[in-house]
């Protein structure tokens, strides 16, 4: 019985093989490493101290991610993440990344970080005589 299966299980593999189908993998996000890197060593040093960035000491406080999924297999791809994060000073500044070259990256307006972000916009603190 045991010999049976066996042979079973490999006239299926080999059916499998021979006619190019792949067996399912899970979902591809190998940029996003590549994306965390890019942030984390992102400085960008300014004349003014409210536009300093630190990919490191930022709070990201939205992201999001656009995927492929390939229709046959299932298999779904992360192909591009976005990033809208705030610095100590609570500017926001917009990353954008394939995982490949150099990322997009831009401060940004509290009003369209307001717009964007919605209920997740966060106005700055008023500053403090003293």
């Amino acid at each position: 019985m045991y010999a049976v299966l066996v042979l079973l299980w490999l006239i299926g593999f080999a059916w499998l093989v021979s006619n190019g189908q792949r067996l399912p993998r899970g979902d591809d996000n190998s940029i996003l490493a590549r994306v965390d890197e890019e942030f984390q060593a992102l400085v960008v040093n300014s004349n003014v101290p409210a536009l300093h960035f630190d990919g490191r000491t930022a709070e990201i406080v939205d992201e999001r991610q656009e995927r492929f999924t390939d229709e046959g297999t299932g298999v779904s791809t992360l192909v591009r993440v976005e990033r809208f994060a705030r610095n100590a000073h609570g500017e926001y500044f917009f990353f954008l990344s394939e995982g490949v070259g150099t990322p997009f990256f831009k401060h940004v307006s509290h009003t369209n970080a307001r717009v964007v972000l919605g209920k997740k916009y966060v106005a700055p603190a008023p500053p403090t005589d003293g």
